[in-house]
């Protein structure tokens, strides 16, 4: 599949099926739990579209599942963030539980890790800790705030539980990894600008 270069997506205006895969085939494909995941999801978009941040989203989503107690795995640049997201989604009546990447404070000479300043301790960031301590704390659903590429993966595939994300990190463009493609200037820098565009 090469979805990302098709020049007309039918399948969203007219129904084309570029798979072998057949509608029975798919419907088999999904659980139970898929598919009660699936109409939470759609009802959210269904209802909300155009109307709510990620973030609310996030709770409405998760009250549509009827999950009760949510994690949120963050990293410490973001620790403001999370400290606001665990806030409202307190507000709305979730039980919250939450893992800063950096806990146990381990250094990063214990699993050789490259370091940003050689030489100095520096704490790795620890996201199968993170999962497991929120796999303990039984939370029902996960989201990441701002972890590292890599540490985000890691943590996903560590957690009993569904995972989304409320943040994604980039560090040169405030936390908007959305502004390299949409920006001119970070297209051609990229050099996914088209031809024939200034």
């Amino acid at each position: 599949m090469n979805c990302a270069f098709c020049p007309h997506h039918k399948c969203y205006t007219s129904g084309q099926n570029c798979t072998r895969l057949t509608h029975e085939e798919i419907s088999e494909y999904y659980t139970d739990e898929d598919k009660k995941m699936m109409r939470a999801s759609s009802a959210t978009e269904s209802r909300n579209y155009l109307k709510m941040t990620r973030l609310e989203e996030s709770v409405f989503f998760a009250k549509e599942m009827g999950v009760k107690k949510v994690g949120i795995a963050f990293c410490i640049g973001l620790a403001n963030e999370a400290h606001f997201c665990a806030q409202y989604f307190k507000n709305e009546g979730l039980d919250v539980q939450s893992v800063c990447c950096k806990v146990c404070s381990v250094d990063k000479d214990l699993l050789e890790l490259e370091k940003i300043k050689p030489g100095q301790r520096e704490a790795m960031c620890n996201p199968k800790v993170q999962a497991r301590l929120l796999n303990e704390g039984g939370t029902e659903l996960n989201f990441i705030v701002g972890l590292c590429v890599g540490h985000d993966m890691l943590f996903t595939m560590e957690s009993k539980v569904p995972v989304s994300s409320i943040i994604t990190k980039d560090r040169v463009l405030a936390n908007n990894p959305a502004g390299a493609v949409y920006s001119r200037y970070w297209r051609r820098k990229l050099g996914i600008l088209e031809e024939g565009t200034v």
